[in-house]
């Protein structure tokens, strides 16, 4: 293995690409192979970006929700293919927001019932968190509102199309956050902490920074050549409530931390200290398209290049045409990104998992993730 040029690579993302800090973990045949950090975690006090690192996941945080739906699914409490109104009621009788042929649009009764399934492969139709039912609630409530209750609001707001009907990114996964709520008893963030991050030993990873010092600030529009960014803090409204814990993109980690969720899915559900988080089977159904060609499309069109050859499993992107996106990773790798960077890759057949982290608002990552994978194998293979 000579991993020098994925090193160059990754060192060249401050100016080349006005990425302030970069890190990057791989595993191969179930042992730590790289790690590589580059640039910044905080530029103006000049702490280089490291392994203890805290940064926001965004949408990585999915692949750890759709971990937490699947384990309750092994265990019995709940069936995937039943309807989510099963657990919470809210979300019977719903509702079907139709466009007629004139461009106005009209309320109908729903003719399917919205599955938990629709909901883990992003074909249930919900629109995002931040509907005026939940703002009135949130307000009511004095800007509280557990998970639970939050998504039981967001239930009064009509679905886009017939679930399964469509391929749409939304806020199903804030739904299934939920879910688990209702099922356990639990917050969101304590069932992920006792039944995900403790067995597998990730100390950072939670819906709360777990030490400010350590957490990178998120840059947005950043420039090398003069060390600044057009504004930084958070520009995307998450989290609606102070209790609230989004399962489409809350969680904060370091690259130490969420690697170990890579390994664990590259293993069948084994961690690298021997937890297990899934049965193999499950990850297989994870990991297993689950949309179908009119859907694939509607994927395609939200993902662009970066999705080519991918499709959809359950709550993830699945490799099913390597050579559509000129990947030297096998057919059925998988995993998913956040919206400032970060990247998941598990991939069972060649034994490889990749977790490569940013945190930087403006900058196209998804031109450069599938080159970080190239790198990757391609060093792995290099004598």
């Amino acid at each position: 293995m000579n991993f020098s040029k994925l090193t160059a690579y990754l060192d060249s993302f401050y100016n080349d690409k006005n990425i302030p800090g970069a890190g990057c973990a791989v595993y191969y045949k179930r042992k730590p192979v790289y790690e590589h950090y580059a640039g910044f975690a905080n530029v103006e006090k000049k702490i280089k970006f490291g392994s203890d690192t805290i940064f926001k996941l965004y949408s990585a945080t999915k692949i750890s929700t759709c971990i937490a739906v699947l384990q309750l699914w092994e265990n019995g409490r709940i069936d995937i293919d039943n309807a989510v109104s099963e657990y919470i009621p809210e979300y019977a009788d719903m509702t079907i927001l139709h466009t007629l042929p004139d461009g106005s649009t009209e309320i109908r009764s729903a003719q399917t019932p919205l599955t938990i399934r629709h909901l883990l492969s992003m074909q249930g139709g919900v629109g995002d968190i931040n509907t005026p039912e939940v703002e009135r609630l949130v307000k009511d409530l004095n800007g509280k509102g557990s998970t639970l209750e939050l998504v039981k609001a967001l239930a009064k707001r009509p679905l886009f199309f017939e679930p399964g009907s469509h391929f749409r990114y939304s806020s199903c996964h804030d739904v299934l956050a939920g879910l688990v709520e209702a099922v356990t008893g639990k917050r969101f963030g304590d069932y992920l902490k006792e039944n995900i991050f403790d067995p597998l030993g990730m100390r950072d990873t939670a819906f709360s920074p777990k030490d400010e010092s350590r957490t990178a600030p998120i840059y947005n529009g950043f420039d090398a050549k003069t060390g600044a960014a057009k504004s930084i803090g958070e520009t995307f409204n998450l989290n609606p409530s102070a209790e609230y814990e989004s399962g489409g993109g809350g969680l904060y980690s370091t690259v130490s931390d969420y690697i170990l969720i890579a390994e664990a899915l590259c293993n069948y559900g084994l961690g690298a200290n021997g937890a297990r988080i899934l049965k193999r089977e499950t990850v297989n159904q994870m990991r297993a398209n689950q949309l179908n060609e009119n859907n694939l499309r509607d994927f395609e069109a939200f993902g662009g290049a970066s999705k080519f050859g991918y499709g959809y499993g359950l709550g993830v992107r699945t490799l099913i045409n390597r050579e559509k996106n000129n990947s030297l990773s096998q057919n059925g790798e998988f995993g998913w990104d956040g919206a400032r960077g970060c990247y998941v890759l598990a991939d069972p057949e060649s034994e490889v998992a990749i977790f490569y982290a940013q945190q930087e608002g403006g900058s196209e990552w998804w031109f450069w993730h599938g080159t970080v994978r190239n790198y990757v194998y391609a060093s792995i293979w290099q004598d």
